[in-house]
C-alpha cells in the first residue's frame, strides 16, 4: 500500500521507504502524481492533466511529453518493487491511481466527513476529531501558487474550518469546553472572516467565565468584517452578543 499525504509538505510512503517529493525526477511528473491523487477514484484526462500542468497554455509536443512524465513516475514508483504492477493505471484517455493499492489523506478526511454526518453515527466528534488530526497543515504546503493547487487547497480550507467548527458545537453539547475553545480557534485561524467560528470562540470564552475576553473578541470580528467586507454582524452573533453584554459576571461562575 501507497500513502500519499497532501495535508502539509506532500510526501509518500510505501511499504519499504519514505519517498520524499524531490524523488519523482522533475516538477512536472511530481505534479502528475499530485493531480492524480487529488482525484484518487476518477480517471484524469491526458487534456485535463495538460491544462494544468502548462496553465491553459500547453506546447506543441505536450501529449508525448505528458506521457514521459507518467513514465518516469511509473519508475520512481515501482523503485521498491520493480516487478509489481504500476499503481498509475491508462484509463479513458487518461491515467488514474489504483485506487486498491493507493491511499489519500485527503479522500480518507473527506469519507470521516462522511461517516461523522451519516445518520446513526455513533460518536461524531470522535469521528470529526479523527478527521481533523489528518488535517495537520496547508494543503499541498511548499508547492508553487498555480490555479489548481490554489483552487484546492481553498476547497479543503473551507472543508476543514467548517469540521472544525462542527466538532467545536458537538464539543461544547458535550461540556468539553477546552475542546471547542481549540476547535474554534482553528476555524478562526482558518478563515479570519468566517462568523461560525467566532461565534464558537465567543461561547467557549463566556462559557468559560471570560466574559471580558468574549466581548473583546465581538469587538474584533465586527471591525473585521466592517474593514474587509463592509458588512455588520450577523444576526446570530449580534444576539450572542448581546447575551454576553447583559449577563453578570458571576452568573457565568455559578
Amino acid at each position: 500500500m501507497i500513502e500519499i499525504s497532501l495535508f502539509g509538505q506532500p510526501r509518500v510512503v510505501d511499504v519499504d521507504r519514505q519517498l520524499i517529493v524531490s524523488d519523482f525526477r522533475g516538477i512536472k511528473p511530481r505534479h502528475v502524481l499530485l493531480l492524480l491523487a487529488i482525484h484518487l477514484g476518477y480517471p484524469s484526462s491526458k487534456e485535463r492533466l495538460g491544462d494544468a500542468l502548462w496553465h491553459g497554455k500547453p506546447p506543441a509536443s505536450w501529449v508525448s511529453t505528458l506521457e514521459g512524465y507518467v513514465s518516469l513516475l511509473r519508475r520512481a514508483l515501482a523503485a521498491a518493487d520493480p516487478t509489481a504492477p504500476s499503481v498509475v493505471l491508462t484509463r479513458d484517455r487518461g491515467y488514474m491511481l489504483d485506487t486498491s493499492r493507493v491511499r489519500v489523506d485527503l479522500h480518507q478526511f473527506d469519507d470521516l466527513l462522511v461517516a461523522a454526518a451519516a445518520a446513526g453515527s455513533t460518536d461524531p466528534l470522535a469521528t470529526l476529531t479523527g478527521a481533523l488530526d489528518l488535517a495537520a497543515g496547508e494543503v499541498l504546503a511548499g508547492e508553487r501558487n498555480a490555479p489548481w493547487v490554489l483552487e484546492v487547497r481553498e476547497r479543503y480550507q473551507q472543508r476543514v474550518c467548517r469540521a472544525a467548527v462542527k466538532a467545536g458545537r458537538l464539543a461544547l453539547q458535550c461540556g468539553d469546553i477546552a475542546t471547542a475553545a481549540r476547535h474554534g480557534q482553528l476555524a478562526r485561524e482558518l478563515d479570519p472572516l468566517a462568523e461560525d467560528g467566532w461565534q464558537l470562540v465567543i461561547e467557549t470564552q463566556w462559557r468559560d467565565a471570560r466574559r471580558s475576553d468574549a466581548l473583546r473578541s465581538f469587538s474584533t470580528v465586527r471591525g473585521l468584517l466592517d474593514r474587509e467586507l463592509g458588512i455588520a454582524p450577523s444576526r446570530s452573533l449580534q444576539q450572542l452578543f448581546a447575551q454576553v453584554l447583559n449577563d453578570e459576571p458571576h452568573a457565568m461562575s455559578a
